[in-house]
């Protein structure tokens, strides 16, 4: 294969196919009898194992009541029981990580071993699954109460992420009680008075065999992993997954301007954010290029010189996707030259094309992303995330490797093509104005 690879890069002449045909990741994905999907990815240079399931619900099944429950219950999911020898054995000689995770369309639990300890995390994710909602208690609660409250709080200090500001950027890019409008932490007053029965009800309602894919990633015998997965996992019980109905976006083009949600912020936050609907694997490839192309040239020189961070990303959920720019600024007073300039840059890649080499940059940038992710065995930015999500969004787990593949056939006017049809509108405009 790699002589293979070699003799194509040779007579194309690049090696860009050949960097692409490198992060292919070989991998198995079957279901199990209860409907439970697995994906198995072998990588024998890694010293250890990720072991990971994802339940595919996340922020957007929370009502408007209740935004911040799916994060709440992610703290709160109980443990099944260990025999008290393995479950010191589990800690003290192969756990090396572990966390948890909600997105707005599934909701992650990782672990990471040492390869001896594979079949000991494999216990320990399933005893999730199994625990059932009665093992969530009161004491539990209260416990996770106080360090869900904590986390909100630390997250404040960067409007992007915290409870006020992520949910005032969802709402704005999606509408009120959209469905992506709602949030990771909630806000405050939810979280206070989320009670023993809303989280034994959100258990019941989202750990069940067909609502799990487990990932196996990293240094492991695939063989073994195969008759251990069924011994831990067959047992949990399946059922009808509700249908998913799309909800129309009603995206605001509205500019708001508020105060930032902590009162130690020193640096000012604006966010422009465009809802992306109905969209496919070209568009994501296209989007994506052109968040690499404006971070690469989107440099200091041409911002006001109070600017100290700038990023544009392009995110994409199962039933749609946001395009969005963060800057982050020290004087007030550049807000209007710093909105004019960045809208003017977005504009620009509707009207003409950009340069060839600019766009081959974006390609570069694009697999180093790659790349990086592919570095990291599970969690977040990493080859779980590669798989999940591509399986997630589109059916397929390497659907990250088919959209590497599209940019490096995609032309400047299918970049402008992209940006006219989803970037032409106004967006929505966040201002969160430092206290300080």
């Amino acid at each position: 294969m790699k002589g293979l690879c070699l003799l194509l890069c040779l007579i194309s002449g690049t090696q860009a196919f050949c960097q692409i045909d490198s992060l292919l990741l070989a991998y198995d994905h079957y279901t199990l009898q209860n409907g439970l999907q697995v994906i198995l990815q072998p990588e024998q240079n890694a010293k250890e194992v990720s072991v990971e399931f994802w339940l595919l619900d996340g922020t957007s099944i929370d009502q408007p009541h209740e935004y911040g429950l799916q994060h709440f219950f992610e703290h709160v999911m109980p443990y099944s029981p260990m025999d008290s020898v393995k479950k010191r054995e589990f800690f003290d000689y192969y756990l090396k990580g572990g966390n948890a995770q909600v997105k707005k369309d599934f909701s992650r639990f990782y672990l990471k071993v040492l390869p001896k300890g594979l079949e000991l995390a494999l216990e320990r994710a399933s005893g999730r699954l199994i625990a059932g909602a009665n093992s969530i208690s009161e004491r539990r609660i209260e416990d996770e109460r106080k360090r869900v409250l904590a986390e909100i709080e630390r997250n404040a200090k960067n409007p992007h992420w915290s409870a006020a500001g992520s949910l005032a950027i969802y709402e704005g890019t999606f509408g009120k009680g959209h469905p992506y409008a709602a949030n990771g932490y909630g806000n405050m007053e939810n979280n206070k008075h989320f009670s023993l029965d809303d989280l034994r009800k959100r258990y019941d309602e989202v750990v069940y065999a067909n609502n799990v894919v487990l990932f196996v990633v990293g240094n492991f015998d695939k063989d073994d992993a195969k008759k251990m997965i069924p011994k831990y996992f067959n047992g949990i019980e399946s059922r009808t997954k509700p249908v998913d109905t799309p909800i129309s976006i009603k995206q605001s083009s509205n500019r708001v301007s508020t105060m930032a949600p902590h009162p130690n912020d020193s640096l000012n936050t604006m966010v422009f954010s465009w809802a992306i609907s109905a969209w496919n694997i070209e568009d994501d490839a296209a989007l994506k290029l052109i968040s690499a192309h404006l971070n690469n040239s989107l440099q200091k020189e041409k911002l006001p010189s109070s600017v100290r961070k700038s990023s544009i990303n392009t995110d994409m959920y199962i039933n749609a996707g946001q395009f969005y720019v963060r800057i982050q600024f020290s004087n007030p007073k550049d807000s209007t030259q710093i909105e004019q300039l960045i809208l003017e840059e977005i504009n620009q890649l509707a009207k003409k094309n950009i340069g060839e080499s600019d766009l081959q940059n974006a390609r570069e940038s694009e697999i180093k992303n790659i790349k990086d992710m592919q570095k990291q065995l599970g969690f977040g930015w990493s080859r779980t995330e590669l798989l999940g999500k591509s399986l997630l969004y589109t059916g397929n787990p390497n659907a990250y490797f088919e959209r590497l593949k599209l940019q490096q056939r995609m032309t400047t006017r299918r970049l402008k093509k992209t940006a006219r049809k989803w970037l032409k509108d106004k967006p929505f405009t966040i201002t969160f104005v430092a206290r300080g």
